[in-house]
């Protein structure tokens, strides 16, 4: 196990009616002027951002607000909700919505206290060290940014997504009401899913040994979402269904499914190129790579795809052919994603032969494997 910090300051109300706290909450942080980020779905199907506004005029708290956030948070809307909360003074953001509207409000929230190199710190890989205090109202279990410090923006002039982290990003409080995910699309849900799920592979899959508390967590949080998944896509105000996958996603991202160890995330850093050019949905693309990527990792370290396999997936142990039992975990997987609708091709996500070159050109993402142009090549043959 390797040396680390653990930091997850940020406080989580969750349940039914988890909304209430939020009077206290602002209170809590001091704030008495807020820019509310929303996008114009699930907030505002489940009625969550007019009760919102309803608990800040009760108490006399002023608001200002966002709503043009788009899926894929871009760049010129943030730059502009920056000048606005400069403008406003604005004291504290709130995002009611899931990892976009977050994103967007932890890059506001940042932007709003520094000066002219906002985007340097994204280009240049360089955290920044205040914010204005942030809040999330949860409506869609997926991204996990409500726990995360990390932040991602899409720069639509390059086609390209840039993340960022920095612990000034991480929440001062979260609210989680599983209810408020009864409304979302059975596709929505599903990339939620795949996303929750990719987090804690991405850190399962370590060159690091001696992770074996880290490792159960990790396999207790995916053996979760492959039994409470399908549950939620048959029967989507299944209230303990959903409250399980919302834990979920918390945990995914907010570091303890990783501490300790070394972690991947050449999926997500290939989806992410796919996302900026194609504006695809990063759960569905997530389910298009992942399984590519295993399989052209896999035999870097059979044995772990094995434990993956039997510990997961529960895949029968043949010590005569380890091999085997690997790639059912990763079959199974694959058949998984599918099962809740997301396409497992680059053919069903839209990716053009065309725009191979772009896709690979110049790139480099992994560390269980380190991936270059012509790995990743080779995993979008995987994926065709």
């Amino acid at each position: 196990m390797d040396n680390f910090t653990f930091y997850s300051p940020t406080k989580f109300c969750f349940g039914r009616n988890a909304e209430d706290n939020l009077g206290e909450l602002l209170d809590w942080i001091g704030s008495r002027k807020v820019m509310i980020f929303h996008m114009s779905g699930p907030e505002l199907r489940s009625g969550i951002l007019d009760r919102v506004k309803e608990k800040l005029a009760k108490g006399q708290i002023e608001f200002v607000e966002a709503g043009g956030v788009k899926a894929n948070p871009r760049l010129d809307y943030t730059l502009k909700c920056i000048e606005t909360a400069k403008e406003e003074k604005v004291d504290s953001v709130l995002a009611i919505g899931g990892g976009s509207c977050i994103d967007t409000a932890k890059a506001t929230a940042a932007g709003a206290l520094c000066g002219d190199d906002f985007w340097e710190h994204f280009q240049k890989n360089i955290p920044f060290e205040k914010a204005l205090p942030i809040g999330a109202v949860v409506t869609i279990a997926a991204s996990g940014s409500e726990g995360s410090e990390a932040c991602l923006l899409k720069d639509e002039e390059h086609n390209i997504k840039v993340g960022l982290h920095s612990e000034v990003f991480r929440p001062a409080y979260a609210i989680e009401n599983p209810e408020l995910t009864f409304s979302l699309p059975k596709y929505q849900t599903a990339c939620g899913i795949t996303d929750i799920m990719m987090h804690v592979i991405e850190r399962y899959f370590t060159n690091t040994k001696g992770t074996e508390l880290t490792d159960q967590l990790s396999e207790g949080v995916l053996r979760t979402m492959i039994k409470y998944g399908p549950v939620v896509m048959e029967k989507p105000d299944h209230y303990e269904a959903r409250a399980e996958i919302m834990w979920a996603g918390v945990i995914a991202h907010n570091g303890i499914c990783g501490v300790g160890r070394e972690i991947d995330l050449a999926s997500h850093m290939i989806q992410d190129v796919i996302g900026g050019l194609y504006d695809s949905a990063h759960g569905a693309g997530l389910a298009t790579i992942a399984p590519a990527w295993m399989r052209y990792v896999y035999k870097h370290d059979i044995p772990r795809f094995v434990r993956f396999a039997t510990e997961v997936w529960r895949v029968p142990n043949d010590p005569f052919d380890q091999e085997a039992v690997a790639l059912e975990g990763i079959r199974r997987t694959k058949e998984f994603f599918k099962s809740l609708g997301m396409p497992v091709t680059l053919h069903e996500l839209g990716v053009c032969e065309k725009d191979m070159d772009f896709l690979c050109k110049n790139r480099c993402a992994g560390h269980f494997v380190e991936l270059h142009e012509e790995d990743i090549r080779k995993v979008y043959e995987l994926a065709k």
